[in-house]
């Protein structure tokens, strides 16, 4: 067989595949972003995984109740679990050969959810996962997060097949770093986000597919909504904006679409059942109180201001250094206890590949969709502002970037969102010099993160293995782990470019790309601009 016809027949051997290399690269990489850190890593995770351990099966043993009506007696491991956490320099060996992973020892502790802050289901899930090594709870709890947004995501792109484009890109295109080591992690944010980014494009297929793909994806939108909505309050509020978008992009005032909304209605019922039921959200209401740092892990810089400034010149200080704590929800905010910084390579990569994608996508902006995009960009804008107000916080302080990721991977979703599928107008140089960027950004990010943990960031050199002070137990060492992780992130992004450059009409089987109006081209015209691509 010639060069031309092997390279043919590998073509048409990952065509067929995509999906499933797709899915099974993607577990590859948050699998070693979910061994890349250790226990504990997360923010609050102390109190988290606490939370969890109280509300499993075998709750009675493991989480007895405290003298006071607002604490428990836990495994004292859980409280002492970031030992490492605030000092960058210090790595993760204080969880060495000495630090008890049994729930034998126990300690008293208010740090949980024991008044009913955060809403009770994703706790109760994990629960479930609680056992007497609290590592291997711990990892299992993780690795569950990571089988809920594959499981998610393959079931949208097997039921979505006209909006493939948008899935794929929409995850891309904001998870570098932040919400990649979020999803892989203890973290009940990893839900919120999995959730809010499933739940509006599942709810969009609803309204607009029939039979059996109707039912499947109504109970991907079941599922996504209770993810999102019973994680944290705030994601309850954004499971409701998700179904509001979805609303705004679709309403028609006929008896076909008002059957078809009673089941948004009722899962919206249920998420602002679990919004006024979170004690986190009167908090977040009321503000966090100035000063400090958001859930005690510690606040970002803000630019030296030593001075305390309130009312209207807080509030114009806010308003200009906004866009830092959204360049945060990528990469600036910082991860883990916000004390593993990223380099600004990674930050330019990542905040560069969104903002091009978004310029891409606001080319061909109809009526519908330019109303939604406002209005996420005004929660986006007025959701920090007020809770930084009401505390007399500036930017930088309390409110954390992860808090609003979830409305990041909505909004670019909706930047990238087109009738039919089609792919952006970006050509094959461009959607290529994108993947780089991003696999570069990711390559980096995953090492400097498994550094600050396996030595602290005092450690040197590209060889994590050397001089390693943490590192789990087996034979896989942290060398394989990034380098395994990276490349197939690589890969994934290789195999998503071309639903970035690509007439949908050879990215999709059966689907028609549009035209410059925004309306479906003629078959002819799919066949010549196939061919232009070729």
């Amino acid at each position: 067989m010639s060069e031309r016809g092997v390279a043919r027949a590998a073509s048409q051997f990952v065509e067929r595949r995509r999906p499933l290399l797709l899915l099974v690269l993607a577990a590859l990489t948050l699998v070693a972003w979910a061994f890349a850190s250790p226990i504990g890593s997360s923010p609050d995770d102390d109190y988290h995984l606490t939370s969890s351990w109280c509300a499993g099966p075998a709750a009675g043993e493991l989480c007895e109740p405290g003298e006071a009506a607002d604490e428990r007696v836990v495994p004292e491991a859980l409280t002492d679990i970031a030992c490492y956490a605030y000092d960058p320099q210090a790595s993760a060996a204080c969880q060495g050969e000495e630090f008890d992973w049994s729930t034998s020892e126990t300690v008293e502790t208010g740090r949980g959810n024991f008044s009913g802050e955060y809403p009770p289901v994703y706790y109760a899930v994990t629960g479930l996962l609680t056992g007497g090594d609290i590592q291997v709870s711990a990892l299992l709890m993780r690795l569950l997060s990571v089988a809920l947004f594959l499981g998610l995501s393959a079931a949208l792109w097997s039921l979505l097949p006209e909006r493939r484009t948008t899935l794929v890109w929409a995850w891309l295109a904001t998870m570098v770093p932040l919400g990649t080591f979020l999803l892989a992690s203890n973290n009940p944010s990893s839900w919120s986000i999995i959730g809010v980014g499933s739940s509006w494009l599942a709810l969009l297929g609803y309204v607009e597919a029939t039979g059996r793909r109707r039912i499947g994806l109504g109970a991907v939108f079941v599922v996504s909504t209770l993810a999102a909505a019973g994680s944290r309050g705030d994601a309850a509020l954004y499971a409701g904006l998700a179904i509001a978008v979805v609303f705004v992009l679709t309403v028609t005032p006929t008896w076909r679409y008002a059957k078809l909304a009673v089941l948004p209605a009722v899962m919206a019922v249920v998420a602002l059942a679990l919004f006024l039921t979170s004690r986190q959200v009167g908090s977040g209401l009321q503000g966090f109180g100035a000063g400090g740092s958001g859930s005690g892990t510690g606040g970002a810089d803000d630019g030296g201001l030593e001075a305390v400034i309130t009312g209207p010149a807080l509030l114009a200080y806010n308003v200009l250094n906004l866009p830092s704590l959204w360049a945060g929800l990528l990469t600036e905010g910082g991860l883990g206890w916000l004390d593993v910084q990223m380099p600004s390579l990674v930050s330019f990569a990542v905040v560069g590949v969104f903002v091009v994608l978004a310029f891409v996508g606001l080319a061909r902006v109809e009526r519908r969709r330019a109303i939604a995009l406002l209005l996420v960009g005004a929660v986006l804008v007025a959701l920090p502002l007020y809770v930084l107000q009401a505390g007399g916080d500036r930017v930088g302080q309390q409110v954390q970037p992860r808090y609003l990721l979830p409305l990041i991977v909505l909004f670019a979703g909706l930047l990238l969102l087109s009738r039919t599928g089609a792919p952006l107008r970006i050509s094959r140089l461009q959607g290529w010099l994108i993947g780089a960027a991003l696999a570069g950004a990711h390559f980096v990010a995953l090492h400097l993160t498994m550094r600050r943990y396996i030595t602290g960031i005092d450690g040197a050199g590209f060889d994590l293995g050397a001089g390693a002070e943490w590192w789990w137990a087996g034979p896989v060492g942290p060398n394989a782990v990034w380098l395994l992780g990276a490349l197939a992130f690589a890969l994934l992004v290789s195999l998503a470019v071309p639903l970035l450059t690509r007439p949908a009409a050879t990215a999709l089987r059966g689907q028609v790309p549009e035209g410059d109006d925004g309306d479906a081209v003629t078959a002819t015209q799919a066949r010549r601009t196939s061919s232009d691509h070729r």
